[in-house]
């Protein structure tokens, strides 16, 4: 869809002529205010409050509409909500019963809970078999697996994954993040489907105890059941497994079917005929504070930020995205992707996709503790020198620190061909800078208001105004033309001390 098409209803002309009109003819306009913490916070828990927020569910349409709301306030133009097909799932019962081989009347019953996107079961009986990478596993089985989570050494990823870093306080020497999702990532039954399994049963060894763990989320109904247990169940099952072999029984009931989501858009005109989009997704695995409440917060105060600056002085045409179905294959993006192929591959200067502002959390009694620290900051920056500099320079002049400018391709695997992030399909043909914190927490229902870095918003929102700002006379064309391949790259320099720091 063309630049013009966006703003038909009036034209851009049309619409920078009637804001010069409203603007004041005498004395110097004053400089807009971002929203602040505060206001941020109140439209985090007013998205938290809705209820669990994956596709297709109430709470995610009440947003839709809320956010839609929001942009036609602020006086965004064009706005609009633009449908995609997504797939809702939903538990809506399961059990688990294990008992000795052949002696039902000895049956323990193991809370649990559905693998998303797992089979029905009802009544579905098999033979327990522990299961690790170096143990086969037998086909009619029903698997038992221990299941962790990846860590992150921080000096490791300063030192040889990162493109640049600030660490003012030297936290990335010692520090070993916990991301939250598996060496298997998206494919978590994949082995026991291959293997012939009837089932599989995930004891989650995480720091913290719990099983409402939202992965997969890549809306592929898998061909046998799941359940996922806490790590104290884990136990108890594995306990009556070495008195000898042990028999199982599941049942799982869900709705899986299709429904449609919206992603939720709207414009402002700029100086040039070309174009920042500013995005984010607004559904999550439960009420989900973090993931991606506090995203959508973030693109809301850009929006707001952004329609009280004269559109003269905005350094392009702008468009803020909402985007659904991240927890369906991530459907918004791809319909992004797909409807506006042709502007992201020449029109966009950048798109900035902002997910998460999170607290590092620590565990205590097997319970989730959030810290007043910051998680580690990723900012995904495609190789493109002007860019990493005006990511680099606003991380520095906020100090936002425990950042990392990561690549935007060839991590967590050597073969990734575009970042793990809500954006990842931008990459490859626009310039991009994708901002994502990745707590251990993300897909549990303990990512409630108090995991919600609210110091953070502030400077994160203060950062990205400046990014586009920065961008002012720089055009798509020649920044794409700038991309390098690593390690043909310029040294950025590290940020300078404060006044004051020692």
């Amino acid at each position: 869809m063309s630049a013009d098409r966006l703003l038909s209803s009036t034209g851009p002309v049309a619409l920078v002529a009637a804001l010069l009109v409203a603007m004041p003819t005498t004395g110097i306009a004053k400089e807009p205010m971002p929203a602040d913490k505060a206001t941020m916070l109140e439209w985090i828990s007013a998205i938290e409050r809705q209820g669990i927020r994956r596709p297709g569910y109430a709470a995610d349409e009440w947003v839709e509409r809320w956010g839609r709301d929001r942009f036609i306030e602020f006086g965004l133009q064009d706005v609009r909500l633009e449908p995609f097909e997504v797939l809702r799932w939903e538990a809506k019962s399961w059990s688990l019963a294990v008992w000795p081989r052949g002696e039902q009347d000895k049956t323990v019953m193991l809370s649990a809970w559905p693998v998303p996107l797992s089979a029905e079961a009802a009544g579905l009986t098999g033979e327990l078999q522990l299961t690790d990478a170096d143990t086969a596993i037998r086909a009619g089985s029903i698997a038992v697996e221990p299941y962790q989570l990846m860590e992150f050494s921080q000096q490791r990823m300063r030192d040889q994954v990162a493109r640049w870093h600030h660490d003012p306080d030297g936290d990335f020497d010692t520090l070993d993040q916990t991301v939250p999702m598996g060496r298997r990532f998206q494919h978590v039954l994949e082995p026991a489907i291959a293997a012939g399994a009837r089932a599989w049963l995930g004891i989650l060894d995480f720091p913290w105890q719990g099983d409402r763990y939202y992965v997969p989320y890549d809306a592929r109904p898998r061909d046998i059941p799941g359940l996922y247990l806490s790590r104290a169940n884990g136990d108890r099952l594995l306990s009556l497994m070495r008195q000898g072999p042990t028999e199982a029984r599941i049942s799982v009931h869900r709705e899986l079917r299709e429904s449609v989501s919206h992603n939720v858009v709207g414009v402002l005109p700029g100086q040039s005929d070309e174009w920042i989009l500013i995005g984010t997704h607004h559904d999550g695995p439960w009420n989900s504070a973090v993931e991606d409440a506090s995203g959508v917060a973030m693109v809301l105060a850009q929006a707001q930020y952004w329609a009280r600056v004269p559109a003269e002085q905005r350094p392009h045409n702008m468009m803020f995205l909402l985007q659904g179905g991240h927890m369906s294959h991530g459907a918004g993006l791809h319909h992004t992707a797909k409807t506006y192929a042709e502007l992201l591959r020449t029109k966009v200067v950048a798109a900035i996709h902002l997910e998460h502002v999170a607290r590092e959390a620590t565990v205590s009694d097997g319970q989730l503790v959030p810290t007043e620290k910051p998680e580690v900051r990723w900012w995904f920056t495609s190789y493109m020198p002007a860019l990493e500099r005006l990511v680099a320079e606003a991380i520095c002049s906020h100090d936002l620190g425990r950042s990392l400018m990561m690549p935007p391709y060839g991590w967590p695997k050597p073969e990734a061909t575009r970042p793990p992030t809500d954006a990842s399909l931008f990459f490859p043909t626009t310039p991009a800078v994708s901002f994502l914190p990745a707590p251990m927490y993300l897909f549990d229902p303990a990512d409630r208001l108090d995991m919600v870095h609210g110091d953070s918003l502030e400077p994160v929102t203060a950062a990205v105004i400046d990014i586009v700002r920065g961008l002012e006379g720089i055009d798509a064309a020649s920044l794409r033309a700038s991309e390098y391949q690593p390690p043909g790259d310029r040294a950025l320099p590290a940020c300078e001390r404060r006044h004051g720091d020692t």
